[in-house]
């Protein structure tokens, strides 16, 4: 099929799946209930789902009250004739179990945290009711998230700029089916796209997904079909992926330079296919896997297309001269090849709730234990190496996990470096190149957290803390580029205060410190609102990248507002001001509407380093990012 093809045939694919009605849940497909004997513990008899709405309207409420009161009540309705409730058919597509099976307290729990890992879920609790000696009936209890999103975020780097517009429904007619248009404009990228994805198609646990539209220079192209691993109990997983994307790389210049920004064009195309197993019990698991993938990175237009950007203004760039040009030479170095790739590793996890870490007041499941996975490839047949030698290519990849936690306090870190090594007959193509690492450290205390177990006691609001302390440690760089690659110190997830293309390095490392602390008010049964004090502190290194530099010691200090709607939802948006500190004084004061910068909902990773990593999904199939 071809690429115009595609863009056609795979979106009717997913539209048809998506709002067929999902089979009945495996409950309703069980075979013949087994006895007493054969269970050697408790029956389940009947299985009860009971989804609510985002908001609960009260019986009789006219919502023609006075003061806060009937404002909140009208919310409340407009609200819910606005969402689309979760069809129980979903649900129940998402339990590990059935009515008739043998109750297994290890598939209760993993149900929940499957059904509370979804977008458009809130909160779930499963849990089980004795009703005989020898059965029990099985509870599902679900709160529904708003899901019709209108996504604004803003920045004042230089001066005042929308930098993201969004319309997103994400669980459209209650079939877990998310479609949505935004415009993305900040620095060198300008999509205009349309995203679709579903997380049953066809009634099963196969998850589809379907994106495109234009960037500044071209087009943009992705598609994915992933059979993610089921929580902890689950065997088999298997994911297809493919992207297309023409684009511009961005290089910031220092100061002093008399541009900003430096743009090269590329075209980048990747495919994968990944298959993977797992081998024992849940909380030690081996992980075996194997696939393919294929990419091919062209840079069309260079060096004539290379150009230079003045005061940030990417809709105005002029030619680059000879002496830019050559400065990025040295990482274009067009690719086409294909890997077979083999995976293993072990996995210790389990999962513990904890309340108000990331979200103000929401749960979140928190990883614990240990997870170690090694991603070996080879790539199938030589390919160009440098202009008239061809080579062989051996990748690897290192993923190491750790989490702990006590009565009042978690950490999570994780490490991951990944990087090529030729096998030549040339010496000077010998050796490893594109090594690429990140490192984070996060973690969080809770002064005066009152233990409750291994979860937090469902609905137990006035257990969440006032206070949650943050600490957060992130480490990311490049060595040996052959392809595009430059990170940057400033930015909203960098050191706040400071422009994203300030302080160009190959390697940096910055530190967090926030303070976090939920507010109360009569607005609380509506929304979540919480005041944060931050520090950030880190450093640059110049290493061989173009147009980097070594950067002493930059900081910044700042506050901001976090706000959460509807209340006990587990998506945040902060409105943070940052100012810079500098030798002498403060600096102009920036702000953003964004994310958290540590945020264990996000997960570990730098989006500069995504943007130069090979094309290989094998890694976050099997660490973590598709199990559901």
């Amino acid at each position: 099929m071809t690429h115009g093809n595609a863009r056609w045939a795979i979106p009717t694919l997913l539209l048809c799946a998506a709002f067929a009605d999902p089979p009945a849940a495996r409950a309703l497909q069980a075979s013949p209930a087994p006895s007493q004997s054969t269970c050697g513990s408790a029956r389940i008899g009947n299985v009860f789902v009971d989804n609510h709405t985002v908001f609960e309207l009260d019986r009789g409420s006219s919502g023609q009250g006075e003061g806060w009161a009937g404002f909140a009540d009208k919310v409340r309705a407009i609200a819910s004739r606005l969402h689309w409730r979760t069809r129980r058919s979903f649900l129940e597509n998402e339990l590990l179990f059935a009515s008739g099976d043998c109750l297994d307290p290890l598939l209760l729990d993993e149900s929940g945290r499957i059904l509370r890992a979804l977008p458009f879920i809130t909160d779930a609790d499963v849990y089980a009711v004795p009703v005989a000696a020898d059965e029990v009936h099985v509870v599902v209890d679900t709160q529904d998230d708003w899901t019709l999103k209108i996504d604004l975020r803003g920045e004042f780097d230089q001066g005042p700029r929308l930098t993201y517009a969004g319309f997103t429904e994400e669980n459209l007619f209650g079939t877990g089916t998310l479609l949505g248009f935004y415009l993305r404009e900040r620095d060198e990228t300008r999509d205009l796209g349309l995203e679709l994805s579903t997380l049953q198609l066809a009634g099963t646990r196969l998850d589809g997904r379907i994106g495109g539209g234009r960037t500044r220079t071209g087009v943009f192209f992705h598609e994915s079909l992933t059979y993610p691993f089921v929580g902890e109990v689950g065997r088999w997983a298997f994911i297809e992926s493919y992207s297309y994307r023409e684009d511009l790389f961005r290089y910031a210049a220092p100061v002093g330079s008399p541009f900003t920004n430096v743009s090269l064009p590329i075209q980048t195309r990747r495919a994968a296919t990944t298959l993977g197993l797992r081998l024992g019990r849940p909380g030690d698991l081996t992980v075996l896997g194997a696939g393919v993938s294929w990419e091919d990175i062209t840079f069309s237009g260079f060096p004539q297309d290379v150009t230079v950007v003045q005061d940030f203004d990417f809709s105005n760039p002029v030619p680059a001269d000879s002496a830019t040009v050559e400065m990025v030479r040295s990482q274009v170095n067009p690719r086409r090849a294909a890997h077979v790739n083999v995976v293993a590793g072990k996995r210790n996890i389990r999962y513990i709730r904890r309340r108000g870490l990331d979200a103000v007041r929401g749960d979140q499941d928190i990883r614990l234990g240990t997870q170690a996975l090694v991603s070996l490839g080879s790539s199938l047949g030589a390919f160009e190496a440098s202009p008239g030698n061809r080579s062989h290519e051996l990748r690897g990849r290192l993923s190491l996990f750790g989490g702990a936690a006590g009565d009042s306090w978690v950490f999570n870190t994780e490490l991951n470096v990944e990087g090529a090594r030729l096998v030549s007959d040339n010496r000077s193509d010998q050796g490893f190149r594109d090594v690429v690492a990140e490192f984070g450290a996060y973690l969080y205390w809770q002064p005066g957290r009152r233990p409750t177990g291994p979860d937090e006691v469902p609905n137990a609001v006035s257990r969440v803390p006032r206070h949650t302390l943050v600490l957060g440690v992130k480490g990311a760089g490049g060595w040996n580029s052959f392809l595009p690659f430059q990170l940057n110190l400033g930015g909203p997830f960098g050191i706040r205060g400071y422009d994203r293309a300030e302080f160009p390095a190959a390697q940096k490392l910055v530190a967090h410190l926030e303070d976090r602390i939920m507010l109360d008010g009569p607005f609380s049964d509506i929304f979540d609102l919480g005041l944060t004090l931050f520090a950030d502190a880190g450093a640059g290194w110049q290493g061989t990248v173009p147009f980097a530099a070594d950067s002493e010691l930059q900081g910044a200090v700042g506050l901001g507002l976090r706000f959460v709607f509807p209340a006990g939802s587990r998506q945040v948006t902060r409105l943070d001001l940052a100012v810079p500190m500098q030798q002498g004084g403060l600096r102009a004061p920036q702000f953003r509407v964004g994310f958290s910068a540590v945020s264990l909902l996000a997960g570990f990773g730098d989006e500069q380093v995504r943007r130069s990593r090979s094309g290989s999904q094998a890694a976050a199939l099997f660490g973590g990012q598709f199990n559901r």
